[in-house]
């Protein structure tokens, strides 16, 4: 699905680069950005994330931000970045992040003494794409529930729905994505012991937009952590 990752080690800098199992229902309803602890703010800290820079530029860190979330939802909780993008989660990751010269963003986390995670890695872990000019990079975030979109950019989608994930459209712009326990889907990570969450949105011009993805594995325990994660995506990116 990424074939991104195969031409990042050459060329990320150059152009963009870049919860838990539950029933259907369950999934649908906490990841709503219309549910009671999306619409309240709570200020947590920023990380600064170890990031690549496609150009030489005044980066600017911010030491807190305001997140979607219940100050109970979000305690011990913070928000990764590369100094654009935010992805919240929870304290005590590693993570990393790249900046493209086209704006294309990338944060990801994981466990500390582990891998960054990639697509099927059986781990724990979280990433946000953000997408605004590569259209090969627009698709691949696309894929497979934005089809049409897909095709447009001349990138058509060459996979569909894996086995046993679950998909959700919550509107016409935003799909909502769970891979359950050993389902290698959509998320980024997946196929692990731990459910897979994610997004996949568009925002701005409907015939080129950007796409951001969003993906949130983590255990069980920390299922409402995937859930203020996703929902902050959906309502700062969205």
């Amino acid at each position: 699905m990424r074939a991104r990752l195969a031409r990042a080690g050459l060329a990320a800098l150059l152009v963009a680069t870049t919860a838990v199992y539950a029933s259907a229902q369950t999934f649908r309803h906490d990841a709503r950005p219309a549910d009671h602890a999306s619409r309240v703010s709570t200020t947590v800290p920023v990380i600064r994330c170890p990031t690549r820079f496609g150009a030489q530029q005044k980066v600017v860190w911010p030491r807190k931000i305001t997140a979607r979330g219940s100050p109970s939802s979000v305690r011990g909780l913070v928000a990764y970045s590369n100094s654009q993008v935010f992805l919240i989660g929870p304290a005590g990751l590693a993570c990393s992040g790249i900046v493209a010269v086209d704006g294309g963003q990338l944060v990801t986390t994981w466990p500390r003494g582990h891998a960054a995670p990639r697509q099927h890695t059986r781990s724990d872990g979280q990433t946000l794409w953000l997408d605004p000019a590569c259209a090969g990079c627009k698709a691949a975030d696309a894929c497979p529930f934005f089809r049409t979109l897909a095709a447009s950019l001349g990138f058509p989608c060459t996979h569909g729905v894996a086995t046993g994930e679950r998909v959700y459209h919550l509107s016409s712009r935003i799909t909502l994505f769970e891979d359950p326990p050993g389902v290698a889907g959509s998320g980024w990570p997946s196929s692990g012991p731990d459910p897979a969450n994610g997004v996949v949105g568009l925002q701005g011009n409907p015939a080129f937009p950007l796409v951001y993805r969003s993906t949130c594995t983590l255990p069980a325990s920390q299922h409402r952590t995937c859930t203020v994660s996703l929902n902050d995506v959906i309502t700062r990116y969205g």
